[in-house]
C-alpha cells in the first residue's frame, strides 16, 4: 500500500482518512476513497458559503434560514457549488486552479462516475483495483490542496476550517460586490435555479 502524504494544511482536516488508510481492514481503500470525496464536496459547500455569509443582510439570527435554505434544495452539488461560485463573480475554480484545473478536473469527474455507485452499494463494473483507489484518494487530496492553496491566498479563507460563517463576517476581504438576492427567500429562490 502507498504512503498516503497528507499536506500540514489538510492534517485536521484528513486525521480520520489517514487513519483508515493505515488500518488492516480489507476496505481501507473504499472506505479512505468515500471519506475522501466527502471532505471535496464538504470543501466546496464551505467555500460557497463563506461567500453567502459575507453579504450584508445575513446576519446571526439569519443564521438558521441560510442553513434552512440549504438544506431545502437538494440539487446543491459540488458541481452546483462550483458554477455557484462563478455566477457570484469571484474568481471561479477553474481560474484559481489554473493549469492544475485542466488536468484534475476530468479525474475528478471520472472519480465521480464509480463513487456514485460505490455509495449506492452498487458494483461499478470497472474492475478498479486497489492500486487505483489508492492514486484516487491521492487524486482528490491534490485537488482539496490546490483548491484550499489557491483560495487561501485569494479570499483568506481555504473551505477546510471551521466555523465558516465567522470566518467570512471576520475577513478583511469582501469578496462579491453584487449578490444576485437580497433576503434569505430571495437566496432560497437563487439557490433553487442554480445549475450545474
Amino acid at each position: 500500500m502507498r504512503i498516503l502524504n497528507i499536506p500540514e494544511a489538510l492534517e485536521t482536516e484528513f486525521s480520520g482518512v489517514l487513519a483508515v488508510w493505515k488500518s488492516e481492514a480489507e476496505t481501507r481503500r473504499v472506505d479512505a476513497l468515500v471519506l475522501s470525496w466527502v471532505k471535496y464536496e464538504k470543501q466546496l459547500r464551505r467555500l460557497f458559503s463563506f461567500f453567502i455569509f459575507q453579504h450584508p443582510n445575513i446576519t446571526a439570527d439569519k443564521l438558521d434560514e441560510v442553513i434552512t435554505a440549504f438544506a431545502d434544495n437538494r440539487n446543491l452539488y459540488p458541481e452546483t457549488f462550483i458554477s455557484g461560485i462563478k455566477a457570484l463573480g469571484v474568481t471561479p475554480i477553474d481560474t484559481l486552479l489554473g493549469p492544475a484545473y485542466t488536468t484534475l478536473w476530468p479525474e475528478i469527474e471520472r472519480i465521480k462516475k464509480y463513487r456514485n455507485k460505490i455509495m449506492h452499494g452498487q458494483l461499478t463494473g470497472e474492475g478498479i483495483t486497489s492500486a487505483q483507489l489508492e492514486r484516487d484518494v491521492i487524486l482528490l487530496i491534490t485537488w482539496i490542496s490546490a483548491v484550499a492553496k489557491a483560495a487561501d491566498a485569494e479570499f483568506g479563507y481555504d473551505g477546510l476550517r471551521r466555523k465558516t460563517y465567522i470566518a467570512a463576517k471576520s475577513s478583511g476581504k469582501i469578496a462579491v460586490q453584487n449578490y444576485p438576492f437580497t433576503t434569505v427567500t430571495d437566496l432560497n429562490t437563487w439557490l433553487s435555479k442554480l445549475k450545474a
